[in-house]
């Protein structure tokens, strides 16, 4: 466990920092109209990308049997889906294109799109990685996929490609991830349909696919709805606050995911003390980032980007919100359970587009503040479902959540506070001094306020002599 950990936190960190880079060096030599655009096409192949992949991995890997022709006939199916779908990005991006004043769609749409048969296939592949419990060739390959990827990206950038580095980001990152996965786990999938085995992966797939959708539909129609009520450059000033918050967000929901799964599959699991103890870790991240981001976001992104801050702080509170209360969704997943986690994703892609919808008179901090609405929905459904679904109360729920929210959000008070003391004297002292600060405090919180919690992590993180750091069998 601590040798997974250490891969996926060498992975969060790395891509965190590599994406960060990216955004602060092409938010310098691209307009904020360049990254509306590309942001409407690369939700789009975010969307299309769950008919790609997507519905199989959960279905494979919670799988009591599998065997090889489950994976052919995944990818098989993933594969000619993807085709079909890039055969209506050709007229789509031109429809998008003409709607949106942005001819270059026609064309970024389809190339951006090729990205979907590379994740499709670094999802069947991840589904046999978790089944191997091989997680650190999975952070491998994550990680040296977004060197790759990044690098290529900012070469094109400087050669003066313009949108293309930000479809290219995206793109070369799949493509290195897929191959490099694959040659870590030493076993090639090819594509083989098989009907039979499609049926066996239909029920828990179906919902899996509907759950993804209905989170990436949250996007499309997050930035649709930006785009056509306030332009394109204001979905750029959107697309900004994302790139800060949500590479975070997705290292974190990615690992706390893949390692939970294993654990709540196990008999007997006791997902209250999984779930308190990663919420105490999860939280106070985004409450920390939210405190930081108005000093944080002029480092990374340079001058004339103040529009993305307001909607930054709501995405890294909804993401203190939702994330560590997704823990429960994934217990019911691995309890084969996977229509809670569509339920609550339904539930947030409703709440979300509703405030977005009605709060339009407030300008851009609308969707920010829709964001949050709809993580806090999520997460009051987890905290509320009844006992009988999960065996484990709601009282208890709220018991194993609360406290880290309650610290993290005393933190935070005293993090934002201390930013706006030191940004008189710049903005790099005021996101170290308050980021240092806010981490000593936060310690000092657990060891007055959960003192037991702390002691249990830290002697669980103590490494023991004879144990294996991973299992590949």
């Amino acid at each position: 466990m601590i040798g997974w950990i250490g891969w996926a936190g060498a992975d969060a960190i790395g891509r965190i920092l590599l994406l960060t880079l990216s955004t602060a060096v092409l938010s310098r030599l691209l307009e904020p109209r360049d990254f509306g655009v590309t942001a409407l096409a690369l939700t789009v192949v975010a969307v299309l990308s769950v008919f790609v992949g997507a519905p199989f991995e959960e279905a494979l890997a919670q799988r009591k049997r599998l065997r090889r022709s489950h994976l052919e006939a995944a990818l098989a199916a993933s594969w000619l889906a993807g085709l079909a779908l890039l055969l209506l990005t050709i007229p789509g991006g031109m429809a998008l294109g003409a709607f949106y004043d942005a001819p270059e769609l026609g064309l970024l749409l389809p190339v951006a799109s090729l990205a979907m048969f590379f994740s499709g296939h670094t999802d069947i592949a991840t589904a046999l990685a978790r089944r191997r419990r091989r997680f650190n060739d999975v952070a491998y390959a994550s990680l040296m996929g977004h060197v790759i990827g990044v690098s290529l990206s900012l070469a094109l950038a400087v050669a003066g490609a313009g949108v293309w580095a930000l479809i290219g980001v995206r793109l070369f990152v799949m493509i290195a991830r897929a191959v490099l996965l694959q040659a870590r786990l030493g076993a090639l999938i090819r594509p083989r349909w098989s009907t039979a085995r499609l049926k066996e992966l239909s029920r828990f797939a179906g919902f899996s696919f509907l759950e993804r959708l209905a989170d990436n539909l949250t996007y499309l129609a997050f930035n649709t709805v930006v785009g056509a009520a306030y332009g394109v450059t204001t979905l750029g000033y959107v697309n900004m606050a994302m790139r800060l918050i949500e590479p975070i967000r997705g290292a974190i929901v990615a690992t706390a995911h893949n390692l939970s799964f294993s654990f709540f599959a196990r008999p007997g699991a006791t997902p209250g003390l999984v779930a308190g103890r990663t919420a105490y870790l999860i939280a106070p991240v985004f409450v920390g980032l939210a405190a930081v981001t108005p000093a944080l976001l002029p480092l990374v992104a340079g001058p004339g980007w103040e529009s993305a801050g307001e909607i930054a702080v709501c995405l890294a509170l909804g993401g203190a919100l939702a994330v560590p209360a997704r823990l429960v969704f994934t217990a019911l997943s691995a309890a084969g359970r996977p229509e809670f986690g569509l339920a609550s994703s339904l539930l947030g892609f409703a709440a979300t587009l509703a405030v977005l919808v009605l709060a339009i008179p407030l300008g851009p901090p609308a969707v920010g503040f829709a964001r949050l609405i709809g993580d806090g929905a999520q997460a009051a459904m987890a905290l509320l479902l009844p006992a009988a679904v999960l065996g484990w109360p709601p009282r208890r729920r709220v018991v194993a959540l609360a406290p880290a929210w309650a610290l993290s959000a005393a933190m935070g008070l005293a993090a934002a506070a201390l930013v706006a003391a030191l940004r008189p004297y710049g903005d790099l002292a005021a996101v170290l001094g308050a980021a240092a600060a806010g981490a000593a405090l936060y310690v000092a919180l657990l060891a007055v306020f959960a003192r037991h919690t702390l002691r249990a992590m830290a002697l669980e993180l103590r490494p023991r002599r004879g144990r294996p750091a991973e299992t590949t069998s």
